[in-house]
């Protein structure tokens, strides 16, 4: 027999499971030894330099938001790159703004500056598929 408080908590339950799942593929701050070891341990690893007066980087942004929520691209871990706040990271990335970088197995495998197609984009992320 279900009691009133087991059915409450199994509806919580269902009502968060789907919650949980849309912010499992959500971009995270930069942070180098988070993504460090998400890069060693092989997972898929995309990385966005962005600024945030940049049109080319809004637009880049906007595309990835809506790809990063596609099926096809679960367990990828996303960061975000403050390029105005993070030149350090910048550096050592050697990067411009505007960049997209896809890392598979440890290693990057693609990598692009200043493209604002959908194409373009999706060319970095199947890089690392």
């Amino acid at each position: 027999m279900v009691t009133r408080r087991s059915a409450i908590l199994l509806l919580a339950a269902l009502v968060a499971a789907p919650v949980a799942a849309a912010r499992a593929n959500e971009f995270h701050p930069y942070d180098a030894a988070t993504v460090q070891k998400a890069i060693a341990s092989g997972k898929l690893v995309v990385i966005h330099v962005y600024a945030p007066w940049r049109l080319q980087c809004r637009m880049q942004a906007s595309i990835l938001d809506a790809l990063k929520d596609d099926p096809a691209y679960q367990g990828v871990a996303f960061f975000k790159v403050d390029y105005d706040h993070q030149k350090d990271v910048v550096a050592k990335l050697d990067c411009p703004r505007s960049t997209v970088i896809a890392y598979k197995g440890g290693k990057e495998v693609a990598r692009m500056s200043w493209g604002v197609t959908r194409n373009v984009v999706v060319n970095v992320l199947k890089a690392a598929m």
